[in-house]
């Protein structure tokens, strides 16, 4: 068969809205995917549905956002699989809130909230991205999670370093340059694009790392390259998977 292209896109949550990065893959007669993969386009939207329009046309979105809230004191399975994996990267896998703590617009109030319904309180770093969790809550339906799915960077990054958890937190110089170094070879580009992002202050580098290991999982995922944590997920109250897709090994 002819190589066959389709375009994929992984996106971050930032603090100017949602960062996207759309890329190109082709699939090569093998079957696997030709590297080194295309970035078309790394921009920033506003808002979820800005997200949606943007990536029409890809055949697959990864997101590394909560999809799918619990109700009462049980966890979500997937965050307690990845956890698993990432050993002593667990703690980058924060709880996200119960769905009755979205109603919430101060973090005292989702606190107490979340201590009724789950028994223990919130973390302020979920309670952060709560607005980014209610905007994809409003707008995802089961059916939609056909091309919308949620990942976790560092279940990526760990798979792209050989199933080892990384070293090093993010925020810092040699967790970026350990992140950097496993991207290079997907994304000969990345390093420039983040230098001129991080210089113009418009992202922090580390959103940017994340989309782009979002992007090649959805590449890895849209040809049935990756797994799902837990291998048989959980549905919320709306119907939706709980689940993190977490992709095969790289090239």
């Amino acid at each position: 068969m002819n190589p066959q292209a389709y375009k994929v896109a992984g996106v971050d949550g930032c603090k100017a809205g949602w960062l996207v990065a759309s890329i190109s893959a082709t699939v090569e007669e093998t079957g696997e995917l030709r590297y080194p993969l295309a970035v078309e386009d790394i921009r920033i939207s506003p808002h979820f549905a800005d997200v949606l329009l943007r990536t029409y046309d890809c055949t697959l979105v990864c997101v590394d956002i909560p999809i799918g809230l619990s109700d009462g004191p049980e966890p979500r399975a997937c965050d307690a699989a990845a956890r698993k994996l990432l050993g002593r990267r667990a703690s980058s896998v924060f709880t996200p809130p119960v769905r009755a703590c979205l109603s919430a617009r101060s973090y005292c109030d989702a606190a107490a909230i979340h201590r009724k319904s789950a028994g223990k309180g919130l973390s302020k770093q979920s309670f952060f991205i709560m607005d980014k969790i209610r905007q994809v809550d409003a707008l995802l339906t089961p059916a939609m999670q056909t091309r919308i799915r949620e990942i976790h960077p560092e279940v990526t990054f760990c798979v792209l370093n050989g199933s080892r958890p990384l070293g090093h937190n993010k925020k810092t110089l040699a967790g970026r340059n350990e992140r950097i170094a496993l991207l290079t070879e997907l994304f000969p580009a990345a390093v420039g694009m983040i230098e001129t992002a991080v210089r113009a202050r418009e992202v922090g580098a580390d959103d940017i790392l994340d989309a782009l290991a979002a992007a090649w999982t959805a590449a890895q995922a849209a040809l049935g390259q990756a797994a799902t944590l837990p291998e048989q997920p959980e549905r919320d109250g709306r119907g939706l998977r709980m689940e993190i897709l977490a992709p095969f090994a790289g090239p």
